[in-house]
This record gives structure tokens, C-alpha cells and sequence, in this order.
């Protein structure tokens, strides 16, 4: 089988790999509870939106600190602190709960959304140098599958035990996955992994960044790329929410439900990198463009089962897109500037996505979810059609030379 094999080859990332199912898990949890809960008690589509931005919107400040930071410092203690931080914060929701003080539901949130703002940029930053180059594209392959495995059990099992139990519970797991997810990330820095990883001293500024981006036209793109997908993703988070939610009435097992189901394509998408050789960014636009056609059938759902199959066909080739995407940027971004790139694209990519999520909640108040998702799957399909032609006027192998100077 493709995973252990890879899992075996790459003992380090093993460790990684396992802290973030965790980790995922645990969020998950508390996603699922968070979010019925705060429905439960508003039955507002903007409060999920308000929840859903705060889970995003820090990374504007704290994904290109963390990017310098990985740049600079031993990325194992960063990722280790970065959960263990969090674990007394993820029992907040509890006393919200206990209080109906709801601003500490929404404290929880941004402050578990911090850690994550600055786990992401460091996790993507180490994957390349402790990972062999031709195993990049299956690895990333397995981050989908971490990512749909999450969300299956995580969401699913989410949803079951806040039906059949109190909420409650789910916080408290998200805790303890987080302790252990450390725990993990200890142990790989006590068996020293990372003497694998060469000392370098980057001289990254801001501007220089931004110089790099501007002088590299393939960056300009993947810039572009990140700021603007996120603006249909941010109101697609809220949409399949509000459709178990709302549409169909299925409550927290429908919302485990339906995540549950784009967990479940993400997975399916990670068997796929053994047939991508090459052409990443070609295969990564025609994937976006067959996720605004999985959209536009969405709105078309009146059965909960066919939003459920076009949610699993939805994050297939979202995933799919996602692995070239990330491929790309582990193959063409200079080592000593990794971090803190990466960093910025993500703070363009999370906050475009926590401001979309914020439109989203008024949004949903004029336009019925179903509708959105309409809006949602024509943004995709113009999105493609743009990005393509973007791709089609630049000199690609020219701003890979442009790189490789660099590095």
C-alpha cells in the first residue's frame, strides 16, 4: 500500500504526519460542537460566519510571523509549542457553556485559530527538507488523506457523539488530542530527526518579499491564486454548514455528515498522485473548474444523500487541486525563504477566506444556502477560466530560472 510504504520511507514525517491526525481530530471535534451549539442557541447564519472568519482571520497577523520564525528557529519546538499552547484554551467552550457566556466560544476560537496560524506555515516549511523530492507529490497525496481522515472521523464521529451525548464531551477530547499531538512532537525531537535538517541563515524582509514576488510573474499568479480562491472557499464553509443545517434539518449528525463526506473525497484524492507526473498547474485549474460544476449541481440538491454524494465529489478534485498547488510551491520556493513565502500566502489566502465567511453570514440572510451555493459554483468556473489564461501569458520556465538563481 502507498501509505505505509511512504510513512515507512519518511520516518520523520511519520511523526508529523501522526501529531497532525491528532491534532485534526481534535479540531474537528470542537468545530462540530462549537458550531451546533452556537446555532443551537442563535439560529444564526452570521454568527457561523463571525465563528467560521475567527477560525481564519489571525493568520493575517500570525502566519507570516510564523513563516519568519521557521525561517530562523528550530521548526520542531515551534511546531511542539504551538499545541501545547492551546491545550487549556480548547476547554473554554465548556465554561461557555456552563456560563451562556458566548463571547468565550468565540475567545476559544480565535485563540485555537493563532496556534493554527502558526503551525501551518512551520508544518509546510519542514515537509520539503525532511521529505526526499520524489516522494513531494505522493506526501503531499497524504497530507489530503490526513486531511480527509480528519474530517471523516473528526466530523462524523464529531457529529454521533454530540447527538448521542452532551457536546460537551467534544471539548474535552479536542484537549486531550492536543496534549498528545505534543507529546508526539516531543519524542520526535528527543530521538533527533531533525539532524537532517541543515542550519540556515536567511536574510528575508518584507520587502524583500514582496520585490521577489513582484520581479517572479509565476509567484504574481500563485499570489493571485491564493488571494482569490479563498473568497469562494469562505462562503462554501458556511454554505454546507447551513445546508445540513438548514436546508435539510439534520442537525449535529448532519453536520458530521456532510464533513464527513468532504473528508471522504480528500481521501479518495491522495490515490491519485500516483498518476500526476507533471503538468501540476494545468491539472490544478481544470480541478477548480470541476469544483464550481460540483457546485452548480449542489444548488440543484433536494435530497440530503445527493448533497452528501456532491460533497464527496466536490473535495476529490478540490484535493486534487490542492496537491499540485502545494507541490508546486515545495518544488519552485528557495529553501531560506520558504517559511516565511509560504507565510504570506497564507495570510492572503486566510484572511480572503475569513472575510468571504463574513460576507457569507449576510449573505446567507438575504440568499437561501442552496442559491449560494449556485453563486459559489459560477465564482469557480470564472475563477478557472481567469487563472488559466493568467498562467497561459507568462514564461513559466523563465521565473523558474529566476528561483533557482535565487536558491
Amino acid at each position: 500500500m502507498m501509505i505505509p510504504k511512504i510513512l515507512y520511507e519518511e520516518s520523520t514525517y511519520k511523526m508529523i504526519f501522526w501529531s497532525s491526525i491528532l491534532n485534526g481530530i481534535g479540531s474537528r471535534f470542537a468545530q462540530v460542537g462549537s458550531l451546533a451549539l452556537l446555532y443551537e442557541l442563535t439560529e444564526s447564519g452570521m454568527a457561523l460566519g463571525i465563528l467560521l472568519s475567527l477560525q481564519v482571520l489571525p493568520t493575517i497577523v500570525f502566519a507570516p510571523i510564523s513563516g519568519y520564525l521557521a525561517d530562523r528557529f528550530h521548526k520542531g519546538n515551534l511546531l511542539f509549542w504551538a499545541d501545547l499552547l492551546r491545550v487549556p484554551f480548547a476547554l473554554l467552550p465548556i465554561v461557555a457553556v456552563s456560563t451562556g457566556q458566548l463571547w468565550l466560544l468565540y475567545f476559544s476560537a480565535l485563540v485555537i485559530s493563532i496556534g493554527n496560524a502558526i503551525y501551518r506555515p512551520v508544518r509546510f516549511a519542514i515537509i520539503p527538507e525532511i521529505v526526499q523530492k520524489k516522494n513531494l507529490v505522493s506526501v503531499n497525496g497524504l497530507e489530503q488523506n490526513a486531511i480527509g481522515i480528519t474530517l471523516v472521523f473528526g466530523s462524523l464521529l464529531g457529529g454521533l457523539m454530540g447527538y448521542f451525548f452532551d457536546v460537551i464531551i467534544l471539548f474535552f477530547f479536542h484537549s486531550l488530542f492536543l496534549l498528545c499531538a505534543a507529546c508526539l512532537l516531543w519524542r520526535l525531537k528527543k530521538i533527533g530527526f531533525y539532524q537532517r535538517i541543515k542550519d540556515v541563515k536567511p536574510q528575508t524582509s518584507f520587502s524583500e518579499m514582496s520585490r521577489l514576488i513582484l520581479n517572479v510573474a509565476l509567484l504574481r499568479v500563485l499570489l493571485i491564486v491564493f488571494a482569490v480562491m479563498p473568497l469562494a472557499n469562505g462562503i462554501d464553509n458556511v454554505v454546507f454548514n447551513l445546508i445540513a443545517l438548514d436546508v435539510f434539518s439534520q442537525g449535529n449528525i448532519g453536520v458530521g455528515l456532510i464533513y464527513g463526506a468532504l473528508g471522504i473525497g480528500f481521501v479518495l484524492s491522495s490515490f491519485i498522485t500516483k498518476w500526476i507526473r507533471g503538468k501540476y498547474i494545468i491539472i490544478a485549474v481544470v480541478m477548480i473548474f470541476f469544483e464550481g460544476i460540483g457546485h452548480l449541481f449542489l444548488s440543484q440538491s433536494y435530497l440530503f444523500y445527493q448533497a452528501i454524494l456532491l460533497a464527496i465529489m466536490i473535495s476529490f478534485v478540490g484535493g486534487i487541486s490542492n496537491i499540485c498547488f502545494d507541490t508546486v510551491l515545495m518544488k519552485i520556493l528557495p529553501k531560506s525563504k520558504r517559511g516565511f513565502l509560504f507565510g504570506t500566502f497564507s495570510m492572503i489566502q486566510n484572511s480572503s477566506m475569513g472575510i468571504a465567511m463574513i460576507l457569507a453570514g449576510f449573505l446567507t440572510e438575504w440568499l437561501s444556502p442552496l442559491s449560494s451555493a449556485l453563486l459559489v459554483g459560477v465564482s469557480y468556473v470564472i475563477f478557472a477560466l481567469v487563472f488559466m489564461i493568467a498562467f497561459k501569458q507568462i514564461n513559466i520556465r523563465h521565473s523558474l530560472m529566476k528561483l533557482k538563481n535565487i536558491t
